[in-house]
């Protein structure tokens, strides 16, 4: 995770890019923080997916989410859907351990704004009011920089 990066390389690190993610606290896990961002019956969804596809064949990975499901634009979905590969479940459920230190980064969030259910609005309106952030919408699906490569690079450029 970036909020991790960021932690233990403060000193070398000026600005953060959060592009449609999770913004996480001392201790959460992308899991913990399911139920904080989306409905419950959604979120109970979700993390049921990723233990039972985990616990096939007691791998400990995880299926990945079809395109569809961020709402890729519809040509894209199969160039993703090939480039898609499991992903180790303790990723998901690991809590990341941040130090007490003061951050005095840059921060900046990209809200993907035409997908559902997202639970990144839950963390770009918590980022939105609090100091040191900056908020923006893009108008696609979760997969932001394979629906708008180009707008999105000319918002990066303009954060540089």
């Amino acid at each position: 995770m970036a909020t991790g990066v960021a932690d233990r390389l403060r000193d070398r690190i000026r600005d953060l890019v959060y592009i449609d993610a999770y913004v996480p606290e001392n201790g959460d896990s992308l899991i913990s923080l399911l139920p904080k961002a989306l409905e419950p019956e959604t979120a109970a969804s979700f993390i049921s997916h990723f233990r039972t596809s985990a616990a096939e064949n007691n791998c400990g990975m995880m299926k990945p989410l079809q395109a569809e499901l961020f709402q890729v634009i519809e040509a894209k979905r199969p160039w993703v859907d090939r480039r898609a590969c499991p992903q180790a479940l303790a990723t998901f459920e690991c809590p990341i351990l941040l130090s007490d230190a003061p951050n005095n980064l840059n921060k900046h969030y990209i809200l993907a704004d035409n997908w559902d259910p997202s639970p990144f609005r839950y963390f770009a309106k918590k980022v939105e009011s609090l100091p040191g952030w900056k908020r923006s919408t893009m108008p696609c699906g979760h997969n932001i920089m394979i629906d708008m490569p180009e707008a999105l690079a000319a918002m990066l450029l303009d954060l540089a």
